[in-house]
């Protein structure tokens, strides 16, 4: 069962479908879990040179989706 869900925590989801480590920096500001999102969407968008890994970015918007959900 989910947590409750704040119109807060739908924001954060909206833009976490968009730019991920945005939504989790929202959420926790500049902790782990912000650079760990942070590097899985560079590796997503080709930000560390590796475009090919765009398979990433689903990745990227679950761990953020995850962040948002858990952390209250």
């Amino acid at each position: 069962m989910l947590p409750l869900t704040t119109c807060g925590d739908i924001f954060r989801i909206i833009i976490a479908l968009f730019i991920p480590p945005l939504g989790v920096f929202t959420q926790v500001g500049l902790t782990q879990p912000f650079w760990i999102n942070l590097v899985i969407y560079l590796f997503a968008v080709g930000g560390l040179g590796f475009p090919v890994l765009f398979g990433m970015w689903p990745a990227a918007v679950v761990h953020a989706l995850f962040v948002i959900l858990t952390r209250k």
